[in-house]
């Protein structure tokens, strides 16, 4: 990213504390003086661990750890994190011997170990619950600790860091604002900005346009520092301004393109959402089918179903797959998904519009109100999916009147919302919705080729086009199903009739379409 980005702000910095640090870690171990450098390793972890980059920091491990015949347990504890693809073998007898399990500090850092092995392994949710160790055992040391050690600005950071990878956006902004609201400390500056600049990325992508633009101008006045962490720090304010600020697809996508990917390192979800959104607003659909097909098969630390680490991918995908029709290739994506998440629940709610149950749709995405409170985007994508369903209900009442809770939002729908809602709805809108936004006719991205309202399959209906894609006859369907060969013709006839076939074998593929069966 060029000088311009950052607000003229200049990149260089003055020889500060932590490259003070790195420096003299550096001088002792070209002395050899292992020892010595060992002791300012242990001395103050938040700061070696901020002055080093991570690759020289595992050299600087793995040298201490073949010289010493019997290494400190947290150098052991750190190798294993950095070393070792499986997660938790930090907590073997070997790797806990010598650690005292009855001292708040020890245990904080290897609490603190854990939840980067946690990260580092796409673990994201037990590295969230092994944040919580994290603050608590800090709790037990409070008295003893200097505010401007920095220990509790980086418990505040790194919890919220784990909340943003495990899908828990409000624990998250919690925790950043409580780094936002700590004693300034000039060494750890970037810690603050780091707040800052994940707080604009949460709003970026789930909340607030305008609450982001004003988190990323704070981070901006914030002074720089020499640690590695700055250039990563500068990439996710970065792709969240794009988010808040480009005024075409192309630009955007440019910016986007402009931005390191090693810099966006554990954001990766995050910007492949940014990613998403551009390339979906600005109708680049077999693009964006390939760039998601091309990030499903990239080594990113994830498991499938683990917090939004191990959801963001298959989501998006799903929503590719509901748009073409394929539904049940939608349905296998969104199984691959965190059920626990509401992310997730907004997007099933709008598989089940896809396939005609649109009363469960509409049950689901009421219960989310109290989840999407806060997050703008997600309030409006809710408003989305049950405006659609509510529609496609034939309950036109009902949806004008959410269309009229989107548009009294604070501050009005901007295009991009607009966009959000289905075809059908924009258009009730326009002719009902006296302050719905002048629309620029931009196509839908979001809950476009939905079934035609009023043709949903009654569960009923859906049992017998199973018998039929399981190649049963009309007589073993009316036996199973405890009913005359006539009301299965009956049903059969309904059936063609609301997906538009006149054969079984269409009858099916329209079934899988929707993501019946």
């Amino acid at each position: 990213m060029s000088d311009q980005m950052h607000s003229g702000q200049h990149i260089s910095f003055r020889t500060d504390d932590l490259s003070l640090l790195a420096e003299e870690i550096e001088t002792t171990l070209a002395r050899q003086e292992f020892d010595e450098t060992a002791k300012l390793l242990a001395r103050d972890v938040t700061s070696t661990w901020f002055a080093l980059r991570p690759s020289r920091a595992l050299e600087i491990i793995q040298i201490l750890a073949a010289k010493d015949p019997a290494p400190s347990p947290f150098l052991k504890a750190a190798l294993k994190v950095f070393s070792e693809d499986t997660p938790g073998t930090i907590d073997s007898p070997t790797a806990l011997s010598g650690i005292r399990l009855n001292e708040p500090r020890d245990m904080y850092v290897l609490s603190l170990l854990r939840v980067g092995d946690f990260r580092l392994k796409g673990r994201s949710r037990d590295a969230l619950q092994q944040s919580f160790e994290m603050e608590k055992h800090l709790g037990k040391m409070q008295p003893l600790l200097d505010s401007h050690d920095g220990w509790t600005l980086n418990t505040s950071v790194q919890v919220g860091v784990s909340a943003m990878l495990a899908g828990d956006f409000t624990r998250a902004l919690t925790n950043f604002t409580r780094a936002q609201m700590h004693v300034p400390v000039p060494k750890f500056a970037f810690l603050t900005r780091d707040a800052l600049a994940k707080s604009a990325l949460i709003h970026a992508c789930f909340g607030n346009a305008t609450t982001a633009k004003s988190l990323i101008q704070r981070a901006d006045r914030i002074s720089r520092t020499s640690s590695w962490t700055e250039s990563h720090i500068d990439s996710h304010r970065d792709f969240a301004n794009v988010l808040v600020s480009f005024e075409n697809y192309e630009e955007a996508l440019e910016q986007l393109e402009a931005i390191s990917l090693h810099d966006i390192g554990e954001m990766w979800p995050f910007y492949i959402l940014a990613v998403h959104r551009v390339l979906e607003g600005g109708g680049y659909h077999d693009e964006l089918e390939h760039r998601l097909e091309m990030f499903d098969t990239m080594p990113f630390p994830r498991l499938d179903g683990d917090g939004f680490t191990g959801s963001i991918i298959p989501l998006k995908r799903a929503m590719l797959a509901m748009k073409a029709g394929r539904g049940t290739e939608a349905h296998d994506f969104l199984e691959r998904a965190d059920q626990s998440l509401p992310y997730t629940q907004l997007f099933q709610a709008a598989s089940n519009i896809y396939a005609g149950r649109t009363q469960q749709a509409i049950q689901q995405v009421s219960r989310l109100r109290t989840d999407t409170r806060g997050f703008r985007m997600m309030e409006v994508r809710r408003l989305s999916i049950l405006a659609a369903a509510q529609y496609q209900s034939d309950e036109n009442e009902e949806c004008i009147d959410t269309l009229k809770r989107a548009a009294e939002l604070p501050r009005g729908l901007t295009q991009t919302e607009v966009q959000l809602f289905s075809p059908e709805t924009r258009e009730l809108a326009a002719k009902h919705v006296p302050n719905w936004p002048a629309d620029n006719h931009g196509p839908s991205a979001f809950l476009t080729g939905l079934p035609k309202p009023g043709l949903a399959l009654t569960d009923r209906e859906v049992e017998i086009i199973k018998h039929l894609a399981e190649g049963h006859t009309r007589a073993k369907m009316a036996e199973a199903m405890f009913i005359s060969l006539n009301t299965l013709k009956t049903h059969l006839k309904s059936i063609y009739k609301k997906l538009d076939v006149s054969s079984a074998d269409d009858a099916i593929l329209g079934a899988q379409r929707r993501g019946l069966i």
